[in-house]
């Protein structure tokens, strides 16, 4: 899908706020969790996630959601990551 075909989905899913975000490779984010369900898209690259323990990798087209409150980690892949987040709020 497109950039603006997912975030026609993920409005349709209830996502009102949504951005696109670049990491470079390798950056990692410490164990932290949203007041909001989030949505992550990869557009290009890959990313991996942890959530509650349970290891999850993302690559380019795929879609991971993310309830509030629910604590996790990001890993970069090695070429860098650019993905579609989206908030609902």
């Amino acid at each position: 899908m497109t950039v603006d075909q997912w975030k026609k989905k993920l409005q349709e899913d209830g996502f009102g706020e949504l951005w696109v975000h670049k990491d470079p490779a390798n950056h990692t984010y410490e164990e932290h969790s949203h007041p909001v369900d989030t949505t992550h898209v990869v557009l290009k690259g890959e990313m991996m996630v942890s959530v509650v323990g349970k290891a999850h990798v993302v690559h380019e087209g795929e879609r991971l959601d993310i309830e509030k409150n629910t604590p996790h980690t990001a890993t970069i892949g090695s070429k860098g990551c650019t993905f579609l987040i989206g908030a609902r709020m």
